[in-house]
C-alpha cells in the first residue's frame, strides 16, 4: 500500500516542472515499447519509425512477438520528442491477417512529394509467412494510407528503402542466411526484375539490412548472430548492390538475454547517430525500447566499434534531476536495477577507485549554491566529490550510515556556481563499498527541497503532488515560508521516518526556515533461515544477474556470466554450517561457483563445479563441504566463474 503524506503548502514547485522535456537519454522512449528504429531526416527535423512491443497472450504474433501498430516519432533537438501517434494498424491494412500481431521491422524513405512507408507483415492469403507492404502519406508525420495489396515479387521481413543520389531507388530485406537487393520502379511500391542476393557477407542469420552513403562509399549494415545474439556488422562497396566487403561489427550484441538487435544509421546537423534496440525497461526480449549514441568514421571511411551507453545523446539540465547512472564514463563501478516497482536504475560496485563522468550539464546562468545527491549508504566515514570539467573541486558530501535499503537525500555546499556547460566527475574515498548512487540535482540560491522515497505519495491541498520516482520538490524560501509546512499522523505510520537537514524530527513546526527535508520510508527488513531452502530470487543484492519465471516455481537467477554475483546480507545462522548445495541447470558451457563471505574476493569457503544438465531449466542439485563458518554480521556472497556466455541458473540454495 502506498504512504500518504498530506502537506498543506500552496505554491509548492514540483520536480515535474523542470522535467516536461522527454530527456533522450537510453531508452529514447520509456511510455511504451518500441523496437527496430530507422531513423530519417525530413525537412530538418529527425523521425525515427519504430515498431511496437505489447505483452503477447498464447493465441497473439509469432516468435514470441506480439507487435499490432507503429507510431512514428520527432524531434528538432534530440532532446524533446514528439509521439505523432499510431500511423499504421495491423487491422487497418486490407491485405494483413487481422489480429496477426506480427507488424515487424518498418521503414520510410521520400521520393518525388511523397513519404513511402514499408513494413512487413503476415498475409490473410497464407501465401507467405511475411509480405512486404507500402503505406503513403503527404507527410512524414502521417496519416499514411496502405495499399490494398503487398508488392509482388518479394517476400521477407525487414523492409530497408535506399534512394541513390541519382534517384533510383532500391529494396533490402530478408532473415536468415541470405539478405536481398532489388531496384525499385519509379511508382516505389513495385520492383525492377528479380531480387538479388548480397553475397560475400558472413555466415550465420542475418536480417534487418540498412543501406546509406558516405563519401561515395555505400555501407550494408545488419544484425548478424554469429553466436550468441545479435551484433550490428557492416559490409563496404562501390554500387548499392554490392559487391560488398564485409568490415567487422559496430556494436557488440547483447549478453543480457536479449537476442535481437536492429538498426539504422543518420547524419543529423552534422553528426552521425547509431539508433537500435536493447531491453534495459523491460528485461524481456520480447519488450524492447529505441536507444540512440553517435558514431564516427575513421580517414578510410570505417566504423570504429562503439559501446552502447545509457547517457545516449540528449541535453541535460542542471536544474532537473541528473539520472546519474546515465553517465558517460564508469570506471570500477556498475549499473543495475535499484528493485523499485517502478523501472530505475543505480550505480552501485563503488569503491574508492571508482570515477564516473558525466559530460555536458547545462547549468545556464542559476545562481546555484548547493547540490543534492540521493544515496543509499549503509557503511559511516564515506564520501562523495563532485569537480567540474577542469578537476576543480565543487562540493563534498559526507555519507550518513543507513539502514539497509533505506535511501534518502544528502545535501553540500557549492564552492562555486558553475557556468554554461561543464561537464561532472564523481570521485569517492573512505568507506563507500555499499553506497549506491542514483541521481544528483544542483539547488539555486535561497532555495529549498523536500524529498520522498519513492513509494511515499505527497500531497499538498488536495492535490498529487509527488509520486512515482518524481521524488524532489524545490522551493524558494518565500514560497516555503508562505504557509506552513504539515504533516500529518506520521507518529501512526511506523514504517516513515522524516529528517530535517539530516536530523531526524517528527514534526515540522520550523519547517518555515527551509532546508532539506526527507522523507524516508523505511520497509521491513526480511532475513530467511538458510538450513531452509533459500531462492536466489531472494538476494539482497546482486551484480550482472537477472531473474526470469522457473519451472520449478518462482524465478530463478539466469544469464550468469562470469564475475557476476549473487549477495546475501538477508540471513540468520542458527546453527554453524558445514556444508551447502544448491540447485543448477545448465545448456552447455558450465563453469564453478565460489562461496564466499563479506566479498567477491572474500574468504572462500567453497568452490562447486558445474557440468551441462541437459539445459537451463533441467535442474540437478550439486553440494561441497564449507571450509569456515558465518556470523550474524558475515554477508553470504555466491560468486560465478567460467568461459565466455552464459554459465548457467541457480535456482536456490541450503546450508547443512
Amino acid at each position: 500500500m502506498t504512504s500518504k503524506i498530506n502537506l498543506t503548502v500552496s505554491t509548492i514547485i514540483s520536480c515535474c516542472a523542470f522535467i516536461c522535456t522527454t530527456f533522450a537519454q537510453n531508452p529514447i522512449i520509456t511510455d511504451r515499447f518500441t523496437a527496430d528504429p530507422t531513423a530519417r531526416v525530413f525537412n530538418g527535423r529527425l523521425y525515427v519509425y519504430p515498431s511496437s512491443d505489447t505483452t503477447c497472450t498464447q493465441i497473439e504474433g509469432n516468435n514470441g512477438f506480439c507487435m499490432p501498430n507503429y507510431h512514428v516519432y520527432s524531434t528538432k533537438d534530440l532532446t524533446e520528442w514528439t509521439d505523432h501517434g499510431e500511423i499504421i494498424s495491423h487491422n487497418n491494412v486490407p491485405w494483413v491477417k487481422p489480429n496477426s500481431y506480427g507488424m515487424w521491422a518498418p521503414d520510410c524513405n521520400y521520393k518525388n512529394g511523397k513519404y513511402y512507408f514499408y513494413f512487413p507483415a503476415m498475409p490473410k492469403d497464407g501465401s507467405a509467412f511475411r509480405n512486404i507492404g507500402v503505406a503513403i502519406s503527404d507527410s512524414p508525420a502521417g496519416p499514411f494510407v496502405p495499399e490494398k495489396d503487398y508488392m509482388k515479387g518479394v517476400t521477407g521481413i525487414d523492409p530497408n528503402v535506399f534512394v541513390d543520389d541519382d534517384g533510383k531507388a532500391y529494396l533490402y530485406y530478408g532473415g536468415g542466411e541470405t539478405l536481398y537487393g532489388v531496384e525499385l520502379n519509379e511508382d516505389m511500391i513495385s520492383v525492377k526484375g528479380k531480387p538479388v542476393a548480397i553475397k560475400e557477407l558472413p555466415k550465420k542469420y542475418k536480417e534487418g539490412p540498412f543501406v546509406f552513403k558516405r563519401k561515395g562509399i555505400y555501407y550494408f549494415t545488419f544484425p548478424h548472430a554469429p553466436g550468441g545474439s545479435e551484433e550490428i556488422a557492416y559490409a563496404t562497396g562501390k554500387s548499392p548492390l554490392g559487391p560488398f566487403e564485409y568490415q567487422g561489427k559496430v556494436l557488440e550484441r547483447w549478453k543480457d538475454g536479449c537476442w535481437t538487435n536492429h538498426h539504422s544509421f543518420v547524419e543529423y546537423n552534422g553528426q552521425w547517430y547509431l539508433f537500435y534496440h536493447s531491453m534495459d525497461i523491460s528485461s524481456d526480449q520480447h519488450l524492447r525500447s529505441v536507444c540512440v549514441d553517435k558514431i564516427s568514421f575513421d580517414k578510410d571511411g570505417k566504423i570504429p566499434e562503439i559501446k552502447a551507453t545509457k547517457r545516449g545523446i540528449g541535453k541535460v539540465y542542471a536544474k532537473d534531476k541528473i539520472q546519474i547512472d546515465r553517465y558517460s564514463t564508469l570506471e570500477n563501478g556498475s549499473v543495475a536495477r535499484s528493485g523499485h516497482k517502478f523501472v530505475n536504475w543505480i550505480v552501485k560496485g563503488i569503491s574508492a577507485k571508482t570515477v564516473l563522468t558525466f559530460k555536458e550539464i547545462e547549468y545556464d546562468k542559476t545562481p546555484y549554491t548547493s547540490v543534492l545527491a540521493y544515496v543509499s549508504s549503509v557503511s559511516s566515514g564515506g564520501q562523495m566529490m563532485i569537480y567540474d570539467g577542469n578537476e576543480k573541486l565543487m562540493a563534498t558530501f559526507d555519507l550518513p550510515r543507513m539502514r539497509s535499503g533505506e535511501w534518502r537525500a544528502v545535501q553540500a555546499d557549492l564552492a562555486f556556481s558553475p557556468k554554461g556547460m561543464q561537464d561532472l566527475k564523481v570521485k569517492f574515498k573512505g568507506t563507500v563499498n555499499d553506497l549506491k548512487l542514483d541521481w544528483i540535482k544542483f539547488i539555486p540560491k535561497n532555495s529549498s527541497a523536500i524529498v520522498a522515497s519513492y513509494d511515499v505519495q505527497l500531497n499538498y491541498d488536495g492535490k498529487r503532488a509527488m509520486t512515482n520516482g518524481d521524488n524532489c520538490m524545490v522551493y524558494t524560501l518565500k514560497e516555503f515560508a508562505a504557509k506552513k509546512l504539515s504533516v500529518t499522523n506520521i507518529s501512526d505510520l511506523e514504517s516513515l521516518k522524516m529528517y530535517r537537514n539530516g536530523k531526524p524530527v517528527t514534526t515540522l513546526n520550523t519547517a518555515s526556515k527551509g532546508g532539506l527535508i526527507n522523507v524516508v520510508s523505511l520497509q521491513k527488513e526480511v532475513f530467511y533461515n538458510p538450513f531452509e531452502r533459500m531462492l536466489a530470487s531472494n538476494c539482497s543484492d546482486q551484480n550482472g544477474v537477472l531473474f526470469e519465471k522457473c519451472s520449478l516455481g518462482g524465478q530463478n537467477a539466469a544469464y550468469i556470466e562470469n564475475g557476476d554475483n549473487l549477495i546475501f546480507d538477508n540471513l540468520r545462522f542458527t546453527k554453524k554450517p558445514t556444508s551447502i548445495e544448491l540447485s543448477v541447470a545448465c545448456q552447455s558451457n558450465g563453469g564453478t561457483i565460489e562461496v564466499r563471505k563479506n566479498g567477491v574476493n572474500g574468504t572462500l569457503l567453497a568452490t562447486l563445479k558445474v557440468v551441462p544438465t541437459g539445459g537451463f531449466q533441467n535442474w540437478k542439485t550439486i553440494s561441497a563441504s564449507l571450509s569456515g563458518t558465518f556470523t550474524e554480521k558475515d554477508k553470504l556472497y555466491l560468486v560465478f566463474n567460467g568461459g565466455n556466455g552464459f554459465l548457467f541458473n541457480v535456482h536456490s540454495f541450503r546450508l547443512k
